[in-house]
């Protein structure tokens, strides 16, 4: 961060601090917002140290101080993020006069400022919220979409995400673990939730939700975030198997065998019977087509622990590409003795046979003891709902339709037979299937909404089942749906991108937000929302581009003002960040030369003129400071510091007078420092004698 002398840190450290309250948090990135008072940095930092009632009073005492004084700014953007952050605290106590008040004043502010309050907008001003690192603010908007049930996985993960940001792990935790078992197919989640274990001395519990993250996932981000982690745990703890073990599965997700090999027989030297150990390395065996080392790994654990079904059935698969069917099968018939209720193993036997055999009869071949076997209706929902899972929507289609003809009266197969015919194009058994639901079950919600989407036209049906598809978390099938879509508007365009960026495909995110852009080339929530992607990506010039584009289409675009003021934030700091590089050598021509060039980047920033006149104080250009004071002041009077300052280089010039005034303006401010406090006391006294 940028302090520019030794004797200036403390005050230039206050002056920041907001700032680098969080972050540090952030690895690095710097928060955007207004310069608070000295006595909202206290109370901010008091709350997160403590979180007592006590603090949280003074807090929301100070917030709203804050809002007041941005209100009568006429800076409504952050009055309202003061006010939002005011509320997240009294919101735990609604039914008082604080807080009927505050929510008063906070809708009030929304309407003067005409900020769209559906849903879907305020979710992704919660977003915007949290990346510009105003948590508290952020935290408000989740809480309260979280209240009407509005993407209740999503507010819950990133409530989770400010509680990990300011500190708070077990509540973290809770949030992530929530979020997780609202939606399993929250992978985000899940991952953030096993890392937290992690950090909290958890290995156990940590280690069996990321090796069932990395089955799931498909984000090479996630899988190389897990590798950077534990090979730094390596680095601590050599000899902890876990570590090579999950660094062998994560390389095998990326296909890179030889380190996957590598890393599961360091992990198996240190512990030769860890069984699932040997497993994952049979799996690597299996993966790199040596199926017959497989079977030996798969054999050699199943001698010594005969009842560990999931060994079984991968061994069965091994039989089957050894095209030793026989075998398959029969491994897969124990599973069942077994494990009656194992569908894994029920359609084992049916991809097995089911080019050879009619259903029935390879049904009968699950229990051999039992010939006269039959599976009944929610039998064949739950193959089918295995085989869509794998993505298998044929197979899928197979049990649905069996599960129908032996129970025509279950709600399930219709609901599930349309959404696969409308995913394979057979728009007209999709319409019939859903006519006779509706005729059997013209309660049932999701059947009544599907029903009425045919009556529209095929666009609108196609919408439907995509969202359909959304609200169960199963955005690759979204995706598909919106593809059959033809022709594609912008907003369909849209929708695909949203959908990828859920799957963490930032690369086609941005590919599809810019096809709905060149179809509708004025929307400029389509830019912003390109832009979002690109921060996503990394890509912040790219970012910078797009909320520019956005404010051109719409200069009220609220949203994409906030995300370009937080982009500049973060590259000021970086420019500041060198300057005091070359400050601290005391090269100050080319810290000087670095703020001109901020200067000229940034002409409305406060900061940048602050730093430049100290600069030039140390280069004794006392006239240029003081024109860098002076400009700095005037775009934000909250740099009380520049006052002073100010005054000093006045009386280097001999222009006493106009020192006195500085340093009474300096004094008429709240929360002074102290030591600069007393000494401005003292030249107002020495000055007063002579002009008064």
């Amino acid at each position: 961060m940028c302090h520019f002398t030794n004797s200036n840190k403390k005050k230039l450290r206050k002056t920041l601090a907001f700032i680098l309250l969080f972050a540090f948090l952030s690895q690095g990135q710097i928060a955007y917002c207004s310069p608070l008072s000295k006595e909202a940095l206290e109370v901010t930092r008091n709350i997160i140290a403590s979180p007592t009632n006590q603090n949280a009073d003074e807090f929301i005492k100070i917030m709203l101080k804050e809002y007041k004084r941005e209100n009568r700014a006429k800076n409504y953007d952050d009055a309202l993020d003061y006010l939002r952050s005011a509320l997240y605290f009294l919101r735990l106590n609604p039914k008082t006069e604080a807080y009927n008040e505050t929510y008063s004043n906070y809708n009030k502010l929304i309407q003067k400022t005409g900020l769209d309050t559906s849903q879907s907008n305020r979710l992704e001003v919660a977003k915007n919220l949290y990346l510009e690192q105003k948590y508290f603010a952020s935290a408000y908007e989740f809480s309260k979409l979280l209240d009407e049930k509005y993407n209740t996985d999503i507010c819950l993960e990133y409530l989770g995400d400010v509680a990990g940001k300011i500190g708070s792990v077990d509540v973290a935790i809770s949030y992530y673990k929530k979020a997780y078992e609202t939606n399993p197919n929250n992978i985000s989640a899940e991952y953030k939730y096993a890392m937290c274990l992690l950090a909290d001395n958890k290995k156990t519990n940590a280690i069996f939700y990321l090796e069932d993250v990395i089955e799931k996932t498909n984000s090479k981000e996630i899988i190389n975030e897990i590798i950077n982690t534990f090979n730094q745990r390596i680095q601590r703890n050599p000899d902890d198997e876990n570590n090579y073990g999950i660094l062998g599965l994560a390389y095998q997700k990326l296909g890179q065998y030889d380190k996957t090999y590598k890393f599961l027989k360091r992990s198996l030297i240190i512990n030769p019977k860890d069984i699932f150990l040997r497993y994952y390395l049979g799996n690597l065996l299996f993966n790199i087509n040596e199926y017959s080392f497989a079977d030996e790994i798969y054999s050699e654990i199943l001698d010594e622990n005969p009842y560990e079904s999931q060994i079984r059935i991968s061994r069965a698969k091994t039989y089957a590409a050894l095209n030793d069917e026989n075998k398959a099968i029969k491994d897969y018939q124990v599973v069942l003795a077994m494990y009656p209720d194992s569908i894994q193993a029920q359609y084992g036997i049916y991809t097995l046979l089911k080019n050879k055999m009619p259903l029935e009869k390879i049904v009968n071949l699950f229990y051999p003891i039992e010939p006269d076997f039959k599976l009944n209706s929610e039998g064949y929902n739950n193959l089918g709902y295995l085989a869509n899972q794998m993505g298998k929507s044929s197979d899928a289609r197979v049990f649905f339709e069996k599960s129908l003809s032996i129970n025509p009266k279950s709600e399930t197969p219709y609901i599930e037979l349309y959404k696969i015919y409308q995913l394979e194009g057979s728009d007209a058994k999709a319409r019939e299937i859903i006519q006779k639901a509706y005729k059997l079950f013209p309660k049932n919600t999701e059947i009544k909404q599907l029903y009425g989407a045919i009556s529209s036209d095929k666009t609108d049906e196609k919408n439907n089942l995509a969202l359909s598809y959304i609200n169960e978390g199963d955005f690759k099938k979204a995706i598909a749906a919106y593809n059959q879509i033809e022709p594609k508007d912008a907003s369909t365009y849209e929708a695909i991108a949203n959908c990828y960026r859920q799957l963490g495909d930032i690369k086609n995110a941005i590919l599809n937000y810019q096809k709905g852009i060149e179809l509708n080339p004025d929307n400029s929530d389509a830019y912003y929302m390109l832009g979002v992607a690109f921060v996503e990506a990394n890509d912040f010039k790219k970012a910078k581009d797009a909320f520019n584009k956005s404010i051109q289409k719409d200069p009220k675009n609220v949203k994409s003002k906030q995300m370009l003021n937080f982009l500049d934030q973060k590259e000021i700091g970086k420019s500041l960040d060198v300057a005091y590089d070359f400050y601290d050598k005391k090269d100050y021509k080319t810290a000087l030369s670095y703020l001109n060039k901020a200067s000229n980047t940034f002409p409305n920033d406060a900061k940048v003129y602050y730093y430049r006149a100290m600069t030039k104080d140390a280069l004794m250009d006392y006239q240029g400071a003081i024109s860098d004071y002076k400009l700095a002041i005037k775009l934000d009077r909250n740099y009380v510091d520049a006052y002073y300052r100010l005054a000093e280089d006045l009386e280097r010039t001999n222009r006493q007078k106009e020192a006195l005034f500085m340093y009474e303006k300096y004094l008429g401010a709240e929360n002074l420092d102290p030591e600069l406090a007393k000494k401005a006391e003292q030249r107002v006294i020495e000055l007063g004698e002579r002009y008064y």
